[in-house]
């Protein structure tokens, strides 16, 4: 391939790159839920307790559904780990444990993290169902023709006891 020809190619390839990045560039708009979920981060320390455990102050306004934390230690101070503690979520607080190992915990010392509390989950509107009906069937008494008043014509007999006169 001469100079020509590869400088040609190069210059072809930035204008689809350019192109590329424009369109992208152009459709890069976020949607989620309606309404938003209530969302709060921020960055604290504390000092843990005897347990190794602290309580930590949030804004949420609401119970968190779930707490995301993450340590933020310089590389020779990261020798812990750190959970939230099931069921101390409240509207106010939360808890945090820094543990050395599963059976030793981060007494007394500090630690540092950042958080991320998300309010109770946003679910779709309900819809309103009401219980199956069962189709109602017209109740109808049955009628029957009353006896006619007419009295038998000459030559007409009765059988006794009201029979069909069929059979003997």
């Amino acid at each position: 391939m001469r100079t020509r020809e590869k400088v040609a190619l190069a210059a072809g390839g930035l204008a689809v790159t350019a192109a590329a990045g424009t369109v992208l560039a152009g459709t890069s708009g976020a949607v989620g839920p309606s309404p938003a979920p209530l969302v709060q981060a921020a960055e604290v320390s504390c000092v843990t307790d005897g347990a190794g455990m602290c309580t930590v102050q949030h804004a949420l306004g609401a119970v968190p559904a779930v707490v995301v934390i993450s340590a933020n230690t310089p590389g020779q101070f990261n020798a812990y780990m750190l959970n939230t503690v099931q069921g101390s979520y409240t509207a106010t607080t939360f808890q945090v444990r820094a543990m050395f190992n599963q059976t030793t915990p981060k007494v007394g010392g500090s630690i540092w993290f950042s958080y991320a509390a998300y309010g109770g989950q946003v679910s779709p509107p309900t819809k309103t169902t009401l219980p199956p009906t069962t189709p109602t069937v017209p109740t109808t008494t049955p009628t029957t023709t009353p006896p006619s008043s007419d009295t038998p014509g000459p030559g007409t007999t009765t059988p006794p006891g009201g029979g069909s006169g069929l059979g003997n």
